[in-house]
């Protein structure tokens, strides 16, 4: 699989990867069909955050779902979906009371901290999703399919 990889500032390459797999009964596989590109992908990019090794970048993202972990009831394959910034399990007492972006078990995308755990960024062909239920948002329609990108 192809993902977008920083390793060093302004050194971003298209590099194959581990294909995601389901590693938790909450996880989803997506295909990333669109995926923004914010400051925070800049930062490391400009050389303002320091770049120590290869870095998977991105987050916010719209794709179509492949595959679902066996407790996931919220999406299935198929749907089109929409990935915030921040994954979450929308379970907590913080996602209870909107705060997703403090989930206690949430967390960022590609977050070099993160990484060992949550090995995962948007600017790929697929991205695995922890907590799918609390973090995939299916739109109130599906999009027209014409809109879609296809790989």
């Amino acid at each position: 699989m192809r993902a977008t990889v920083l390793h060093a500032a302004r050194d971003i390459r298209l590099d194959d990867v581990p294909t995601p797999q389901i590693l938790a009964d909450t996880d989803a596989i997506v295909r990333v069909v669109a995926a923004c590109i914010c400051g925070s992908d800049l930062w490391p990019y400009r050389g303002v955050n320091e770049v120590t090794e290869p870095l998977r970048i991105g987050h916010d993202f719209v794709g179509v779902v492949e595959q679902v972990g066996a407790t996931v009831t919220n999406v299935t394959p198929g749907d089109f979906v929409i990935a915030p910034f921040t994954f979450s399990d929308n379970t907590c007492k913080l996602c209870e009371r909107g705060v997703h972006t403090s989930c206690v078990n949430g967390g960022f995308w590609a977050t070099p901290t993160r990484r060992a755990i949550w090995p995962t960024a948007a600017r790929a062909e697929l991205v695995r999703v922890p907590w799918a239920d609390g973090t995939l948002v299916p739109p109130p329609s599906e999009p027209d399919a014409a809109l879609i990108p296809t790989c």
